[in-house]
């Protein structure tokens, strides 16, 4: 069997695209360097402040589909073992994640940051308020500087078994700090 030239680079091309085809991955887009919450690629270790205990959060780099949507998996996992997967995604510039409990998308960070901007998640349990973009804060493993501090207040006692309020630190391109609650230290990144 004789294949012209034209034949053969048709042959070429169609091969080509199937193999790079087959080698994309599926991926969300994250927010740039300056964002406060980074949604893929974050891999981080926290330590609770009074005891020896810690939380790790992985970057599972796979996607999972909610409501036709296409979320970030974010493995969280504490020192027993205890694994949790949570799921964000990109919209607009606002950080989106899925609420299991609720079965719903919820706002975690706005594209416009600003003092006093306040929002509830979808089933209302949850008031969110940013309120600080220049915070100093020093953990026992490092000084920090201009700061983002979100406010989480719980408005109905959904979740049980955590505190009514949280204070959140987050910094520039590398994401969430450090956490307060009930005016102490609960959580800081190592």
């Amino acid at each position: 069997m004789h294949i012209n030239q034209t034949m053969r680079r048709t042959l070429i091309l169609i091969i080509s695209s199937i193999l790079i085809g087959c080698g994309t991955k599926k991926s969300i887009d994250n927010i740039d360097a300056n964002s406060y919450y980074p949604i893929s690629g974050v891999n981080a270790k926290y330590k609770y402040a009074d005891v020896d205990l810690f939380v790790y959060h992985k970057d599972l780099n796979r996607i999972e589909t909610k409501n036709g949507n296409d979320y970030s998996v974010r493995q969280i996992k504490n020192s027993s073992g205890k694994k949790t997967e949570t799921l964000y995604r990109l919209v607009n510039g606002n950080v989106m994640y899925f609420d299991a409990k609720s079965a719903t998308e919820n706002l975690i960070m706005p594209r416009e940051l600003k003092v006093g901007y306040k929002w509830k998640n979808n089933d209302k349990s949850w008031q969110y308020e940013i309120i600080d973009l220049k915070a100093d804060l020093e953990t026992p493993t490092k000084k920090y500087s201009d700061l983002l501090v979100m406010k989480a207040i719980q408005l109905t006692n959904r979740d049980e078994k955590k505190l009514a309020e949280y204070l959140n630190y987050y910094e520039k391109g590398t994401g969430k700090i450090a956490s307060f609650g009930n005016g102490k230290l609960m959580t800081y990144k190592l």
